[in-house]
């Protein structure tokens, strides 16, 4: 049975491809199924590590997938190397000191970790010193701000800003101006939904315990 799923471009100032995320879908048709996060991570993570393997979706770039703290419990991430993966932790997440010990291993171990549609929140400020990536939805977030977050981050240069929700040359431009380093959107990119063979995981003999 073949497994979907849709990737999405994330480039640098130079609009070079440097990741791509990794959005869930159960069909050709480019839409989210309505299914809660937990299920659709565990879809999207069979389908990842089948198409990590094919080198069918991401063209050898890491891959931004997201997570709940359910998912980071079951040690989902350590399924995958590393450089492969930029673990993304979903926006509906709360801070808590046990989402912080996940994030604190991941790092020791050597993952990537990206928060995703960041609000400012200053529970979230003792998770800096692990985070590579913060993502900001640039339509719903107000100039002042992103200014007020830069500064919350002067201290952490581990921490690179992403701009989402680009839409077009103007905000494209006015965000690299503000000091953000990457950059996601339908200007950029629209999601391609890709699907991968049905017996990759057969041909390279692994198998899966996502229960």
């Amino acid at each position: 049975m073949p497994s979907f799923a849709a990737r999405q471009a994330i480039v640098d100032k130079q609009q070079q491809i440097i990741a791509y995320e990794l959005l869930f879908r159960d069909s050709m048709i480019n839409v989210y199924p309505k299914v809660d996060a937990h299920t659709a991570t565990q879809k999207l993570l069979h389908t990842a590590l089948q198409s990590s393997q094919s080198k069918t979706f991401t063209q050898q770039k890491p891959a931004f997938i997201n997570f709940t703290t359910e998912t980071l419990q079951k040690g989902y991430p350590f399924k995958f190397d590393n450089r492969h993966i930029v673990v993304e932790i979903l926006e509906t997440e709360e801070p808590t000191q046990q989402l912080l010990s996940l994030c604190q291993e991941l790092h020791q171990q050597g993952y990537e970790i990206a928060l995703d549609d960041f609000i400012n929140h200053q529970q979230w400020h003792a998770f800096f010193p692990y985070i590579s990536i913060i993502k900001v939805d640039f339509r719903q977030t107000s100039t002042t701000e992103i200014l007020q977050l830069i500064e919350h981050i002067t201290n952490y240069p581990n921490i690179k800003l992403l701009a989402e929700k680009i839409e077009n040359k103007q905000e494209f431009e006015h965000a690299s101006r503000l000091g953000f380093e990457y950059f996601q959107g339908y200007f950029i990119d629209q999601p391609e939904v890709m699907k991968s063979r049905p017996h990759v995981m057969d041909e390279i003999g692994l198998e899966l315990d996502l229960a």
